[in-house]
């Protein structure tokens, strides 16, 4: 019988995360998954350090036995709205589900949200009240350009929905669905990437745009498919 999770793909972004919170992601998604699951994973590593990396992978291997499993490597930090941007390009699920590496979804949340999209074709996401993790409707989120990789957190994820709202796209939560996110290490304001503020003459983001984008970052990108 198929089950709807087979439809849906995971793709996990690290930066800064622990080696303890990269196992404790996996072990949930494998609880909430099943070791039956045939989806697909992937696991973008975003200028981590050697530590985080080597545990991305290492806990990614130790789990999803069925699934296809991804370690997409970035040697420089790109920030979260490109790492998302290069996953879901790489996706092929009909759903994705978009996760935070310092997120953990409460057991069932995963069906909850891949469940109230399949019933609202109108919808681009669906997502729980606290921040984290979506699950989105991968075609649609590249026709319509994906994130602004120029933008930052609640700005790309602002603009994107600025952009699904004017194409008609609603925007679900799903208050079933729960997520543990853990607090954000401090690693000092003077040790924090900052982004040249956007210059007045760029133009806005579109779904033209990310397929001229796509092509130079890949250029750095080192794929790994575990066997």
């Amino acid at each position: 019988m198929h089950d709807l999770l087979d439809a849906l793909d995971v793709a996990v972004v690290v930066s800064r995360q622990a080696p303890w919170q990269l196992a404790a992601l996996q072990s949930a998604l494998a609880a909430d998954l099943s070791r039956e699951w045939s989806g697909g994973v992937l696991v973008v590593v975003d200028g981590a350090s050697g530590a985080a990396g080597r545990a991305a992978r290492a806990t990614l291997a130790d789990h999803h036995p069925r699934a296809r499993r991804t370690i997409l490597t970035l040697p420089r930090r790109l920030g979260t709205a490109a790492a998302a941007d290069l996953a879901l390009a790489e996706a092929t699920g009909h759903y994705v589900a978009l996760i935070d590496a310092a997120t953990r979804p409460s057991p069932g949340t995963l069906r909850a949200l891949t469940e109230a999209l399949e019933a609202d074709h109108d919808a681009l996401w669906a997502a729980p009240r606290s921040a984290g993790l979506a699950v989105l409707r991968r075609l649609a989120f590249l026709d319509l350009g994906g994130f602004d990789p120029e933008l930052r957190g609640t700005a790309a994820v602002g603009d994107l929905a600025r952009r699904a709202t004017i194409e008609g796209w609603s925007l679900l939560t799903v208050p079933e669905a729960h997520a543990h996110r853990d607090g954000r290490p401090d690693h000092g304001a003077s040790r924090r990437a900052r982004r040249a503020p956007e210059p007045p003459h760029r133009r806005p983001w579109s779904g033209n745009a990310l397929p001229l984008w796509l092509p130079r970052a890949r250029r750095a990108v080192i794929r790994e498919d575990l066997a």
